[in-house]
């Protein structure tokens, strides 16, 4: 099979590699379009360490290829999107209901091989079926939307809340979104402002990319989901917050930062973390198909396998919010 291996940081080379076989319990999908993410972007520039060479990417939609031993409710030829976190299903952790932090989970495209490849294999639980009438490229976006989703579900805004999106990348732009759809009035933060135009027309009712901008509005916000793992965030968003509101935090700092503690206390904030997604990838498909995410909205670009190292140099780009690949 045709695959994208990152041999090491920053160099990857398109190889031909031997067709996974699906074990017990596993099955087999030719990758049909993959998305680029910020884990990916990372990986790619050796900020995550761990095993080289290896297949990157994680966020897939493609079709069932094959069926591995004891696998049932699923068909050849039948499309399905990834949920690329396996759990080990045995730990303390997994047994209380956490299985997005299972300590021992296994994630494609940094443990083992990923989705930048025409094949891929991965546990039957782990792959749910595409309804009919989705297309490939709304499809690719289920892993993105199910993060945000598991974190929205843990912090839902109600109409009349007042709601920043601190950092509007995909998933800072699927919280605007589902926010608009809760009936809350919205304001997003970023400092580009293509990404800050796309939030307006998902619904955004303010939108500012500066700091002293947003002072203005100090005090005022009842709902803030921080996304964009800035070291400084939490200094900011803290100050901004009304009394008693809630903070939400899925961005992944590089570095730790003080934080005002004294204003969480007066205020008696709420601060929720949010990692990954359980069992969101059924209602991400549901939203999808019904077409008020408006998708469309967030694919920049649809690039071919080889044009991989491309779409990664360029990611950064206050242009892009979600590069996808077209494998097969």
């Amino acid at each position: 099979m045709k695959a994208a291996l990152l041999v090491e940081p920053r160099k990857i080379e398109i190889r031909d590699l031997p067709v996974p076989m699906p074990r017990e319990g596993e099955v087999l999908v030719r990758v049909r379009e993959a998305g680029i993410c910020g884990t990916d972007f990372a990986k790619y520039r050796g900020d995550l360490g761990g095993n080289f060479p290896v297949v990157a990417g994680h966020e897939a939609v493609g079709e069932i290829a094959s069926l591995g031993p004891g696998v049932t409710g699923m068909r050849i030829g039948e499309r399905v999107a990834i949920q690329p976190n396996f759990a080990c299903g045995q730990c303390e952790t997994c047994r209380s209901g956490r299985e997005n932090i299972c300590p021992h989970r296994v994630r494609l495209g940094l443990d083992v091989n990923g989705v930048f490849a025409e094949y891929v294999t991965a546990p039957r639980k782990y792959v749910w079926k595409v309804p009919e009438g989705l297309s490939d490229s709304a499809a690719a976006l289920t892993e993105p939307l199910s993060v945000a989703l598991h974190g929205f579900q843990k912090c839902t805004p109600v109409s009349g809340d007042r709601v920043l999106v601190y950092g509007t990348g995909t998933i800072g732009l699927f919280y605007v979104r589902l926010a608009v759809l809760s009936g809350a009035r919205v304001t997003a933060f970023n400092p580009s402002a293509p990404r800050l135009e796309v939030a307006r027309k998902l619904g955004a009712t303010e939108t500012f990319r500066s700091t002293t901008e947003l002072e203005a509005k100090k005090g005022d916000f009842t709902v803030i989901y921080e996304t964009s793992g800035a070291a400084n965030a939490l200094a900011h968003i803290i100050p901004w917050s009304a009394p008693g509101a809630r903070l939400l935090l899925t961005g992944l700092p590089e570095k730790d930062s003080p934080i005002p503690a004294a204003l969480i206390a007066r205020k008696e904030l709420l601060i929720q973390g949010a990692m990954t997604y359980r069992d969101e990838f059924g209602a991400a498909l549901a939203l999808l198909q019904k077409g008020e995410i408006r998708s469309e909205l967030f694919i920049t670009n649809i690039y071919p396998l080889d044009k991989l190292p491309e779409a990664l140099a360029g990611f950064r780009s206050p242009h892009r919010i979600k590069d996808l690949i077209r494998i097969s």
